[in-house]
């Protein structure tokens, strides 16, 4: 067991502590939405809930996966900024211009981005799952995937003021973000609407991060307007840079996600609602310790751009196997509690009990989640060095393991599915962007 005194030690770090928080409090309001899904709504909707709930969760990916190079670029040049007062960002001009074209870069990739979503996921989805004749509002599922696609416009505004030394105040709005989305969740639910709990989650998401900006960050907006009068060579070559590695990350973070992503409505599709909903529930369980573990990685994120851009590169490895040591030991102790509570919901909740899966398919999805929490530990000591090869390795792995977990949805439904996904997880994707890691950081550390 973790001792006290050890929990103390893995939250020492400010930033870390910030982001453990926000992810607690999503964590700490599951069970309870959950519960409402399993018992307020249709077996046969609780598939279309989680379908949808994967749509507004492409938001995270965007933010906490894909965010993390904005997140990089921005901290490589806060070394020679400083906030005055008032928090405008101030000190070296070239540093300054560098954010604000990294600000107008992401903000375009990312609109870019969000209408893609609308149209694949938002009237792609609705017509793949023929919500209407679920019985389902079909403008509700587009009004969901709208919100969602806005809010990726704010997402660099948020990645931007992270790395430029405002990482406590993020966390706190993302906290009071997903406090908002959680009470969404339980309004629509309470009222058996499915969809409509969808959109009110997605839509708090955006009001939150919205008036955060312009109450707290005010200087990020006025950076990205100054963008437009920057014109040099030097401006002009990291907005190159930064979207060519934008499109390498966009790879990685899609392939580790999805394939998390991908299972809800894939078993939609090929088994209807009832199973993709008991597989939403245990899908549910099994990512919390995923959730909350990933904090003690992003929270170093920052000080791994910092490192970096001074040549500490034994202190960045020292720090990123610590970072990766600590996420290990939270997500194997939250993995033990939440079986201990899944074990026990047979004989306090025996209704919501029966929605789960069984122990070993919980497992399994246990087991895969331990294995993208390894690939994404790999992930972050790469993208310091804005390495991102990486994503060849780990696309091929996810592709694998979609294929494998597709066709054994096919023949055996949810019972195989959670089996085959763990096991072409750590035996084919996790083997694969491992070779090409150890590789990288040998040659790194000469």
């Amino acid at each position: 067991m973790i001792s006290i005194g050890r929990l103390r030690a893995l939250a020492s770090d400010a930033g870390v502590r910030a982001t453990a928080t926000a992810r607690l409090i999503a964590l700490a309001g599951a069970p309870v939405s959950l519960w409402l899904a399993a018992t307020r709504l249709p077996r046969p909707a609780q598939g279309y809930f989680f379908a949808g709930v994967n749509v507004v969760a492409l938001a995270q990916l965007f933010e906490l996966g894909l965010g993390t190079i904005i997140v990089q670029f921005a901290s490589h040049e806060w070394p020679r900024l400083r906030r005055t007062v008032n928090g405008a960002l101030d000190g070296d001009p070239v540093a300054r211009d560098a954010i604000a074209v990294l600000l107008r870069s992401a903000v375009a990739w990312y609109a870019a981005a969000g209408a893609l979503v609308f149209v694949v996921a938002g009237i792609g989805g609705m017509l793949l799952f023929d919500v209407g004749a679920a019985g389902l509002s079909p403008s509700l599922w587009l009004a969901g995937s709208l919100l969602t696609a806005a809010y990726l416009a704010v997402i660099p505004f948020i990645c931007v003021a992270e790395g430029c030394g405002a990482l406590v105040s993020v966390q706190r709005m993302r906290a009071a973000q997903a406090t908002m989305a959680w009470l969404g969740l339980c309004m629509g639910l309470i009222n058996g609407a499915p969809l409509a709990a969808v959109c009110l989650a997605a839509g708090a998401q955006v009001a939150v991060a919205a008036g955060w900006l312009l109450l707290r960050q005010r200087a990020m907006v006025r950076a990205y307007r100054s963008s437009r009068k920057i014109d040099v060579a030097s401006a002009v070559d990291l907005a190159r840079r930064y979207r060519r590695e934008q499109w390498r990350s966009a790879r990685l973070w899609v392939a580790l996600s999805l394939m998390f992503q991908m299972l809800a409505p894939i078993l939609l599709y090929l088994r209807g609602g009832d199973d993709a909903g008991r597989l939403g529930v245990t899908l549910a369980v099994a990512l919390a310790p995923l959730t909350l573990s990933v904090a003690w990685l992003h929270g170093r994120y920052p000080a791994f751009g910092v490192l970096v851009a001074n040549g500490q590169a034994r202190a960045l490895d020292q720090l990123a196997w610590k970072a990766t040591r600590e996420a290990v030991a939270v997500f194997v102790g939250c993995a033990a509690c939440l079986t201990g509570g899944v074990l026990l919901l047979p004989i306090a909740a025996p209704t919501f009990a029966a929605r789960f899966l069984p122990l070993p398919s919980l497992a399994a999805l246990f087991a895969a989640g331990l294995g993208s929490l390894l690939l994404q530990a790999m992930a972050g000591w790469l993208r310091a060095y804005r390495d991102e090869q990486f994503a060849t390795p780990v696309l091929a792995g996810a592709l694998i393991v979609t294929m494998v977990s597709t066709a054994a949805a096919a023949l055996d439904g949810v019972r195989l599915m959670p089996v085959a996904f763990a096991s072409s997880m750590l035996g084919i994707a996790l083997p694969l962007a491992a070779r090409h890691f150890r590789r990288v950081r040998r040659s790194r550390l000469v």
